[in-house]
């Protein structure tokens, strides 16, 4: 069995990478940074005696996408599971604080490149009758009501996708997971410029613990993990307010925990 894991190099798809490894897959890692990613897969391969191939793309532009459609869509060594987790944050100033372009390019990753990797391995999977996705969302995309309320939208339409998905493919051999984790200590926060100073302990969960989570998700056929007992609560709660109640009541969490941009 072989997993196609994107962003793999940092956080949630390093740890998934590295679960996935656990369970005896063979790997192929995908980032931009292929120094990173050469080191990435050479402490795996180390650590778990798993073949780790090293697919160096950038998401955002055309020949990354084409390059990572293509090894999914080959039939020699097929991809068993794609795991959608690469995602990025807008910058410093959230939605109206920057150009369209950043809003554009946020999209490209969190939506574009899920559906369109999505399309490039379902074929060959449902052909086989074996295999799955795991999609990576946020509990974000349940509360709108953040300054960056373009990451908040791409989330609730990978939950929608990857939940849709789920029921498409029933009775296909093929299944699809979505983990939608609260904050989570990664490198993501810094790069999307958001100060978590006040935030609790205990609303934070680690890269190892959403991973987890994920794969047995996936595992069971679980269609929606919510990593974290806090965020589960927050979230069984959330579909009871009513709906400007949740809009208001994270808007106010954001506000009191970072100056700009968004969460995973």
């Amino acid at each position: 069995m072989r997993a196609l894991v994107t962003g793999a190099t940092s956080g949630i798809g390093r740890a998934l990478a590295d679960r996935l490894a656990t369970r005896g897959y063979d790997l192929i890692l995908v980032a931009r940074d292929a120094d990173r990613l050469a080191t990435t897969a050479e402490e795996i391969r180390a650590a778990r005696r798993v073949t780790c191939e090293v697919l160096p793309a950038d998401l955002t532009a055309e020949d990354g996408l084409a390059a990572v459609e293509a090894r999914l869509t080959t039939e020699r060594d097929p991809v068993d599971v794609l795991v959608n987790n690469a995602g990025i944050g807008l910058p410093p100033g959230g939605y109206l604080g920057n150009p369209v372009q950043a809003s554009m390019t946020l999209n490209r990753i969190n939506v574009d490149s899920v559906l369109r990797l999505t399309h490039a391995a379902l074929p060959g999977m449902t052909a086989r009758r074996r295999g799955g996705l795991i999609t990576v969302s946020s509990i974000a995309g349940f509360a709108p009501g953040t300054p960056a309320i373009t990451y908040s939208a791409s989330k609730a339409w990978a939950t929608t996708f990857g939940e849709g998905l789920h029921h498409l493919l029933r009775g296909s051999g093929v299944t699809s997971t979505t983990v939608a984790p609260g904050f989570v200590r990664s490198e993501f926060h810094q790069r999307s410029g958001v100060s978590t100073a006040h935030l609790p302990d205990w609303l934070w969960l680690t890269p190892p613990v959403v991973a987890e989570a994920a794969v047995r998700g996936f595992e069971r056929g679980t269609p929606l993990v919510i990593p974290g007992p806090a965020w589960r609560t927050a979230y069984a709660i959330s579909r009871l307010l009513p709906r400007r109640w949740v809009r208001t009541g994270f808007a106010r969490l954001m506000s009191r925990t970072s100056r700009k941009g968004a969460n995973r």
